[in-house]
């Protein structure tokens, strides 16, 4: 499989290897610093404060929104010219 690559195949596979790498140690380093500070507070947090929150929905544009949106769009390009 290797030598069915080209070379600038092989060099997004090596690039993101490096981004994945760069991210765990991002993430181990994070931990650690987390792990020792939280030895040192007196009050231990909530462990719902501590996760990060639930994503919210996305709000969904009504027609009128998106044709207000357009209009300023057409507005905005037709100044630039």
């Amino acid at each position: 499989m290797f030598w069915r690559l080209t070379l600038r195949e092989i060099g997004v596979i090596l690039d993101g290897e490096a981004a994945r790498a760069k991210r765990q140690r991002s993430d181990t380093a994070w931990l650690a610093w987390h792990t020792a500070a939280l030895q040192r507070v007196k009050k231990f947090p909530k462990l719902k404060d501590m996760l990060p929150s639930a994503p919210r929905k996305p709000h969904v544009q009504t027609v009128a929104e998106q044709v207000a949106i357009a209009k300023a769009w057409t507005a905005a390009l037709s100044r630039r010219k």
